[in-house]
């Protein structure tokens, strides 16, 4: 979430500084970015920005492509493209708008009584102290909503509680501790919040860039009891961290599960890490050695042709 807000940051900000450049460019004739259509466009453009949080985004596209008014398919990246330049027009009629009073310049004449000539403020001068705060603003609030909204949903940090320091669950965290292993899933969720894979727990290695998800077979009936959780933990010397929803799941299931799952990963997780990165360390080479003879190929075809 906070890194899909700093890519909107780019594009509000450009355009926060093509709209304050246009209106330091304004003449007092030239009519200021206000009224009813501007106050609709920047709601527009907020609200296209929202729809692209975490658990928007895939209702959006879905939604959109249902109604058939797009006559082509809407991917994740056409909504970033589309949320990006929602955020430009955002911050250009956000540096649009007078925030500060005008001033107009007069010039009285000479020849007026007791004046010699007089000159007022500059023209069209408003604070861009005030744009970049109300810009500010509106991307933190935007950031806070979609944080928010990102966790009270199902799984959600806001709606999961971390049980691993309980006492009952202490021969858990001496079998599971040993292993090579930073984070560990039971009935992940998908994007709509309903749980997947009931017999398969996704184990994730400690190593840092290394993109690899070990499955563990395992019974099926506490998917069931509706049994759901994750353990995750910084590093191999730390204790794991055991998030649940307490409202979904008694502790007595999750206890069994726990117990019942903890000597298989134990017994079978190392095999199947060393099976997976010997796997990823095959299909590299493969790739490199294809990269390789292409780069071959391309070499010899521009020497093959006759002067």
């Amino acid at each position: 979430m906070f890194f899909r807000s700093v890519l909107l940051w780019v594009p509000m900000l450009v355009g926060a500084g093509i709209g304050r450049w246009r209106r330091n460019r304004a003449g007092p004739d030239v009519p200021a970015v206000t009224g009813v259509w501007s106050l609709v466009s920047l709601v527009g453009a907020l609200g296209v920005m929202m729809s692209r949080n975490a658990i928007m985004e895939a209702r959006t596209i879905a939604w959109l492509n249902t109604l058939g008014v797009v006559p082509f398919e809407l991917t994740p990246k056409l909504m970033q493209g589309v949320s990006g330049f929602a955020a430009f027009v955002l911050g250009f009629g956000l540096a649009s708008m007078p925030w500060g009073a005008a001033h107009q310049t007069s010039e009285v004449p000479a020849n007026a009584s007791g004046v010699t000539g007089a000159t007022q403020g500059p023209v069209n001068k408003h604070s861009s102290t005030k744009v970049l705060v109300i810009i500010s603003s509106v991307m933190a609030l935007g950031s806070g909503i979609g944080v928010v909204i990102t966790g009270l949903k199902k799984g959600g940090f806001l709606t999961t509680s971390d049980v691993g320091g309980l006492p009952e669950l202490t021969h858990v965290q001496a079998q599971l501790r040993p292993l090579e292993a930073c984070s560990l899933t039971y009935q992940r969720r998908d994007k709509r919040g309903q749980r997947q894979h009931p017999t398969s727990v996704f184990i994730e290695s400690c190593t840092v860039g290394e993109y690899i998800s070990v499955l563990i077979d395992v019974p099926g009936t506490w998917a069931d009891k509706g049994v759901g959780f994750e353990m995750t933990r910084g590093s191999m010397s730390e204790p794991w961290e055991i998030l649940v929803e307490k409202a979904d799941v008694p502790f007595p299931d999750l206890k069994e599960a726990l117990e019942h799952f903890a000597p298989l990963i134990a017994a079978r997780y190392p095999e199947k890490l060393r099976e997976r990165r010997a796997g990823a360390s095959e299909m590299e080479r493969h790739l490199n050695e294809r990269e390789r003879q292409e780069q071959e190929r391309k070499a010899r075809a521009k020497t093959s042709y006759p002067e």
